[in-house]
This record gives C-alpha cells, structure tokens and sequence, in this order.
C-alpha cells in the first residue's frame, strides 16, 4: 500500500530512493513529518497485502521514501545512519544463514568506517532456533585478523530461522557493545530479509543498509 506524501502525487515511484525503514507505520509517519517540516517531499510505503493484513509490514518493515536527488538531504535531517554491504558480504551472510537452519546462525562484520569489507562466519556455541552465541575463540581470532588488516569489527550478524528481522528482547538484551551495527537476516517461509539496527540502552534504532 502506497500514501502519497501529498494530495498532489507529485513524487513518481520510479524516481524514490529509501531513506530508512522502520519497525511500525507510526515511526514511519514521524519521520515524514519531520522531513516535510524541513521541505521535503516524502512518501510511506508499507505492504499490507492489500489491506488483507495489516501487520504485515511491522515485521519486514516500512519505508520513508523520497525523490533521488533529496536523499542526502533527507538522511541528514533524519540522522540516518548508514552501512555500506557489498553484494558479496550479504551472499556470505545469507548462505551461512541457511546452512545453520533451523538453529541461528552468527558471526561478525569487519569494514573501514562503514564500509563492510569482511565476513566472519563463525560457530554459533549455544546452537538453538531462537538464540546465538559468538564462540569466544573464533571471536578474538576474528578481531586480530580485522586488525591485522587495517579495519575494525563493526558488528554482528545472525539469523532468525523463521522469523522476520525484528529485534527479539533476548536480542537488545544481549549485551552487546552499543558501538556494533547488528544485522538479522530474516528467513521467513524462504522469503529473506534482511535488516539492521543498533542497540544501546535497551532501545532498537534502525541502520539503514545500503548494498553496493
């Protein structure tokens, strides 16, 4: 279901970019609001099968679009963050994902600013469908090899066998370090997705992905 930002239709589907996407339709309408106070022209997407079932969205996301040439614009009066994912990264990600099904799988990202350019597969220690945890040797093995390299770890990735990418309580709740991007890739009767998000005081704030 698409809602045009005004009554005018003046932005053409075609031409949008996605600025971020969002767990609720709410957050969503916020964030156009705010960016139509700054002057510029956004549009909510959300797919609700037709109306048939409006929840759906709330699990693979809503998106606040804007035209090409605002998105700069936009992410910046919205203070979007971003994550750079090259196509590569993502296939590794996705593939590891899969072969640990049904139990989650997990590993970590390393990149230079933000900019993914390594994928630690690693062993997920507490294998079960609804949780991960980073095997601790595989983990420090990872750091020194990002080190060793010139880059960073950036964050986690890991798997919800049969669950959309949506933030779990055991998930925000985990511990991690608030500096990490955590990425969920989400496998839902075969159908992936895949999003971002970091945590920090108990809060989900989403990351956009961009790929590349």
């Amino acid at each position: 279901m698409y809602d045009a930002a005004d009554s005018e239709g003046c932005l053409v589907m075609s031409d949008l970019v996605t600025v971020a996407v969002y767990s609720t339709r709410s957050d969503a309408e916020i964030v156009r609001a705010r960016l139509a106070s700054d002057g510029i022209e956004a549009i909510v997407v959300a797919d609700d099968e037709g109306g048939l079932n409006p929840g759906f969205y709330s699990s693979y996301g809503v998106r606040v679009v804007v035209a090409a040439e605002d998105l700069a614009k936009a992410r910046e009066s919205v203070g979007v963050e971003i994550i750079e994912i090259p196509d590569e990264a993502m296939h590794l990600m996705v593939a590891h994902a899969r072969a640990w099904a049904p139990n989650e799988a997990c590993g970590l990202i390393a990149g230079i600013g933000d900019v993914v350019t390594k994928v630690y597969e690693l062993v997920n220690a507490d294998p079960g469908p609804d949780r991960f945890t980073l095997d601790p040797d595989e983990q420090f093995a990872a750091l020194q090899d990002a080190e060793a390299n010139g880059s960073e770890i950036l964050g986690t990735f890991h798997s919800h066998p049969a669950a959309p990418p949506v933030p779990s309580p055991s998930d925000i709740g985990g511990g991690g370090d608030p500096a990490w991007v955590n990425v969920i890739i989400g496998v839902e009767d075969d159908r992936i997705a895949v999003r971002a998000f970091r945590y920090v005081d108990g809060v989900a704030s989403p990351v956009e992905i961009e790929r590349r």
